[in-house]
């Protein structure tokens, strides 16, 4: 927001300088960016009399004018020729710059030396386009300095307001910081308007209430809608905005006084001489002041004549109901909008205007009176015309202001140092504050909507007292623990652990799209979908990290990165039985080469590389994982295993689908796994079990089969330990072949098995009794041939 010098010290009396202003009011929490000159002029700019015209003696299409600044007359050549004598203009002379960056010097336009120049309002900064030089509509004295005249030379506080500061968008709110700041008092505007008794047919009707709660209204009738005097226009430019007419430009000029948005209506235009306010439906359609068309989503707050769209309610007015030249009569608004009402409004049709910005954040709905005399008061000076008596406000349920209690002793615990007069700041702030015995009773002014609890009372008194004034001092607090926890130490071991299997830790965001959410859904789990998402492709919590971690991999492959192995330790969140969860997991994924450091090695990861890694882990914790073979969505199939143990399941790993992959341009066969660390945790060992060294030396047998392609080697390996017990201290398989001599469709597999007794040394005869025994069972049970 712009907030102009000369504008801001009309509302308080300050010896401060413009730089010490700025500071104050950003150590106080409203920073000022900067510090602008919006016009680029300088030098001798005077206004002037045209006492003398003739063409020139050379071309048809200049003019040359004899001018009268008061001191002397000079001769200028123009080429405006609609020129004439007794206008008053604007002249500079010799030395002068203007907005466009010309500097005035005599010049000889065919024999006539011209000894300035008349001035439009483009070249004073004051207009974009202009097209004839500035004629004043009433004559001025002569010789009159116009950039000192009309603040042509202001400087202009640019300020960063934040959303939770609707006060500050305006002169009169920065001017009331710098009230409390300064202990000045702050002059408000006490507007003084002419009233007539005229009955009127006329009524407002407000049927959206929620998005209306009030509505006000008041009628001038006999306006004159003109071009702004020239004060006016420099000083909204000054403020960032364009002149329009003199009806425009003052509701614009009180918006940026007051804070609060307002419009006018062209009376005439309104069918049945009504106002009502309505909810749309959606579907309908309205041009509005920009000039282009909308369809209404539905929801909006519409300003009607009960026919036709007047305005989108707290955004922006409808062409059919502007006020332009031949405007005479006004109905003029002033109502109060539900912000969230606007904001969402303003987001769906991608309108922001001064108005929706204001009221999206909150404007005051208590200063409706005040704001509309102001409005009505600049009015008649302006455009003239009578404001007729009657006001016509529409307020069903008043908001109240919010009341706060405020301990004294919480004000010194909170900002560590002693406030003198901590009511008298919020008192100088506009709150009302009555002392008690142990703090004070604050009534917060409902142009305050961020102040709302005992806290936000102490941030106020605290930035106006000024925080630099507290003295700095170390914080020492008693230690509550002794270190991490558990849960600490284990997500740490499992970091360091996956680092040192060669993976790198990545962090992602927690938000998803649910649309590929949706396509490649993975898991069975319910997801939370979020009601305001910061966009489209966030719109919703992940509950797994194999999304996230894909995305992750995708970037790389545009990089040329391709050999990767990626781990994260992170929360998912998804519905279960109507209750929400939030479980910690560790996910990673690996693709390309297993060793790419070594050229010599030529192995790619696979889904043993990826097994292998849960083994390791699940061994160092003394957790008895079993494998399950699983289909999930996204995983490539009989290359997908759930993962379960003592009964719970601990998570999944798989081969990627490439079709999934396909669409992340992933290029490589990718393996991922997803643990939950929560149960995981429950199932380790703190401290591994300890086993002495065996004193007897082991027997170790092999056997292969000829099984069917997809059998469960799982099985043979289970009942190899059922039959052996005690005695058998581990199994696995050694060895899988395809190829000459094995029938099409069988797979021969090496099964080991380890024996070893713990007290004494095995005899080959009971070892190969218990082996034959176990090969015996397998053959029976499970219909398979040993090989040899």
């Amino acid at each position: 927001m712009r907030v102009p010098e000369s504008w801001l010290r009309e509302f308080i009396d300050l010896d401060w300088d413009i730089e010490k202003i700025a500071e104050r009011l950003t150590f106080s929490g409203t920073s000022v960016e900067d510090i602008l000159r919006p016009f680029n002029v300088s030098g001798e700019i005077v206004t002037a009399r045209i006492v003398e015209t003739f063409h020139h003696p050379g071309s048809d299409k200049l003019l040359v004018c004899k001018v009268d600044t008061g001191k002397r007359v000079y001769t200028v050549v123009t080429a405006d020729k609609t020129v004439k004598e007794k206008d008053h203009v604007i002249l500079a002379l010799e030395g002068a710059v203007l907005n466009n960056g010309i500097k005035i010097e005599p010049r000889e336009f065919g024999g006539v030396i011209s000894e300035g120049m008349l001035c439009s309002l483009e070249e004073l900064g004051l207009e974009e386009k202009s097209d004839r030089v500035y004629r004043f509509p009433e004559p001025v004295a002569p010789g009159v300095n116009v950039i000192k005249e009309f603040g042509l030379d202001e400087r202009v506080l640019d300020l960063e307001i934040t959303p939770n500061r609707p006060d500050c968008l305006s002169i009169l709110g920065v001017a009331r910081e710098l009230s409390a700041l300064s202990g000045k008092p702050l002059k408000k505007p006490s507007p003084r308007v002419s009233f007539v008794d005229e009955e009127i047919h006329f009524d407002v009707i407000v049927e959206d209430v929620d998005g209306c709660p009030r509505y006000t209204a008041r009628i001038v009738k006999g306006v004159t809608v003109k071009d702004s005097p020239l004060w006016l226009k420099a000083r909204l430019v000054a403020s960032g905005m364009r002149s329009l007419n003199s009806v425009v430009d003052v509701t614009n000029y009180v918006m940026l006084e007051l804070g609060h948005p307002v419009h006018a209506f062209d009376m005439n235009r309104l069918k049945n001489k009504r106002i009502v306010v309505k909810t749309a439906k959606g579907g309908e359609r309205v041009v509005l002041l920009d000039e282009k068309e909308y369809e209404l989503k539905g929801g909006e707050v519409l300003i009607t004549d009960g026919e036709n769209i007047l305005a989108l309610g707290g955004i922006m007015g409808g062409m059919e109901s502007g006020v332009y030249e031949d405007t005479r009569d006004l109905v003029l608004e002033v109502a109060y909008f539900d912000p969230v009402r606007i904001r969402k409004a303003s987001k769906a049709h991608g309108i922001s205007s001064e108005s929706s910005y204001r009221f999206e954040r909150g404007v005051d709905p208590n200063d409706a009176d005040l704001v509309s005399l102001r409005l009505s008061e600049m009015i008649q000076k302006l455009a003239g015309g009578v404001v007729l008596r009657k006001f016509w406000d529409v307020y069903p349920k008043k908001i109240e202001p919010k009341r706060v209690f405020l301990r004294k002793e919480r004000v010194e615990k909170i900002l560590g140092t002693k406030v003198e007069e901590p009511g008298r700041i919020l008192e100088r702030l506009e709150f009302q504050v009555k002392s008690v015995e142990d703090g004070y009773e604050v009534v917060v002014p409902t142009f305050r909507p961020d102040v709302e609890r005992e806290i936000d009372l102490i941030e106020e008194i605290g930035r106006i007292n000024g925080y630099e004034k507290i003295e700095p001092r170390v914080i020492s607090l008693p230690a509550v623990n002794t270190g991490w926890n558990r849960k600490q130490l284990f997500r740490k071991e499992i970091s360091h652990f996956m680092k040192g299997m060669g993976f790198d830790e990545i962090v992602s965001f927690s938000f998803l799209n649910s649309e590929k959410m949706r396509k490649w859904p993975v898991v069975k789990r319910e997801p939370i979908l979020l009601t305001n998402p910061i966009s489209s492709d966030m719109d919703a919590m992940r509950y797994t990290l194999f999304h996230s971690m894909i995305q992750v991999l995708s970037e790389n492959f545009k990089r040329q990165n391709r050999n990767l192995k990626l781990f994260e330790i992170g929360k998912i969140y998804y519905r279960e039985g109507g209750e929400y969860r939030e479980v910690e997991t560790l996910s990673a994924a690996a693709c390309g080469l297993e060793n790419p450091d070594d050229y010599t090695d030529k192995r790619k990861v696979s889904f043993y590389t990826v097994k292998g890694i849960l083994d390791e882990l699940f061994q160092r914790y003394g957790v008895r994982a079993e494998y399950r073979e699983a289909e999930l969505t996204g995983f490539f199939p009989t290359r997908t295993a759930r993962i379960f143990s003592e009964g719970k399941e601990l998570g999944f790993l798989g081969m990627v689908d490439p079709k999934l992959l396909d669409e992340y341009d992933v290029k490589e066969e990718t393996y991922f796994f997803e643990i939950d660390l929560e149960t995981f945790m429950e199932l380790a060992s703190e401290e591994p079990a300890y086993r002495p060294t065996p004193k007897f030396p082991a027997v170790r047998r092999d056997v292969s089969f000829l099984l069917p392609r997809g059998f469960k080697s799982l099985e043979i390996l289970n009942l190899f330990r059922k039959v052996g017990e005690s005695l058998v201290e581990e199994v696995g398989v050694f060895d899988v072949y395809e190829g000459k001599g094995v029938p099409e469709g069988m797979v021969s597999v090496t099964f080991y098995v380890i024996f070893r007794h713990p007290e004494r040394t095995l005899t080959d005869e009971e070892v190969n009794q218990i082996f034959e025994r176990m090969v015996q069972r397998a053959e029976e049970k499970f219909g398979v041939k040993r090989r040899f």
